[in-house]
């Protein structure tokens, strides 16, 4: 074999990371349908391990327990929410705000998560760490866009986005409407980050 034929370790890495990305969905996505069936709490770490198709040394590889195989997704929005807004450079800061949110929260898939999430006491906790975390990324990206200054104050707009969104979030999760709608009436409530700065 030729070095040619070798995969280089920077090839390899992200296939790993594909594939290692490809079992914590199929594990969340079993997790969400045994919970949606049954119920959360009478969900195996068994049943999930054997519906999404993997050992349950492969389970606890991606996920510590239970709640964390459906909750990954949650400690990992908020970090796609910033990198979206930040993909956003050219738009006024809310519609970046606005736009990042919908692309990144408004699916069918998303819906059913929130439905299981905030209607299961255990899981809540990632829900509110999610929420806080959004606030803090948030308030770093107006500071690094100069929107709002000082910090205090792009603190207290962050929190006040990340408030408005949660609300959003949590009326959207049962309604037949769309996200956008929500979302910006929502945020209307809200003056321009721009003519704040």
């Amino acid at each position: 074999m030729t070095d040619e034929a070798l995969p280089s370790a920077d090839v390899a890495a992200p296939l790993r990371e594909r594939r290692r990305a490809s079992t914590r969905r199929d594990i969340a996505d079993a997790a969400l349908r045994l919970f949606e069936q049954q119920g959360y709490d009478r969900t195996t770490v068994e049943q999930i391990a054997a519906a999404a198709g993997v050992s349950l040394r492969t389970f606890y590889r991606h996920s510590s327990s239970k709640d964390e195989a459906l909750t990954f997704g949650l400690a990992t929005g908020p970090s796609e929410l910033a990198s979206e807004i930040r993909a956003r450079r050219s738009l006024p800061f809310d519609d970046a705000v606005l736009d990042a949110f919908v692309s990144v929260a408004g699916n069918d898939h998303q819906r059913r998560e929130l439905r299981v999430v905030l209607g299961t006491p255990a899981l809540r906790s990632a829900w509110l760490a999610a929420g806080q975390a959004a606030r803090d990324d948030l308030a770093e990206l107006m500071t690094e866009r100069g929107v709002v200054r000082p910090a205090f104050r792009a603190r207290a707009r962050a929190a006040a986005i990340a408030a408005l969104l949660t609300t959003v979030i949590e009326e959207w999760k049962f309604s037949d409407m769309s996200l956008e709608p929500l979302a910006r009436e929502a945020l209307s409530v809200l003056a321009p980050a721009e003519a704040r700065a």
